[in-house]
């Protein structure tokens, strides 16, 4: 499964927050393994693939912008997990 599969496929974490209301812990521990096992490969070339950038700016925009139908308890887990990737991808600039 490639990342935009994990972000925005068909049962892809943000058809789950949109569709469903529910923030699918698995994914999102998928999509955080497949960030860190790709960092060391970023911060050696300099860039990310165009195809993950992609995934992880709508990941981002879209968990970031919050939506007034999850539930309080979604809503957090949203905030939160908006601040672990935002953790992994400042790790770029070490």
């Amino acid at each position: 499964m490639t990342i935009s599969d994990m972000v925005q496929g068909e049962n892809g974490l943000l058809v789950e927050l949109r569709f469903k209301n529910f923030f699918n812990e698995q994914i999102f521990i998928d999509i955080k393994n497949y960030f860190n096992e790709h960092l060391p490969e970023w911060q050696t070339s300099g860039f990310i693939p165009i195809a993950d950038a992609v995934a992880i700016f709508n990941l981002i925009d879209e968990l970031s912008g919050g939506s007034r139908f999850w539930s309080e308890e979604v809503a957090l887990r949203v905030e939160d997990a908006t601040l672990e990737i935002q953790e992994i991808i400042s790790m770029l600039e070490s």
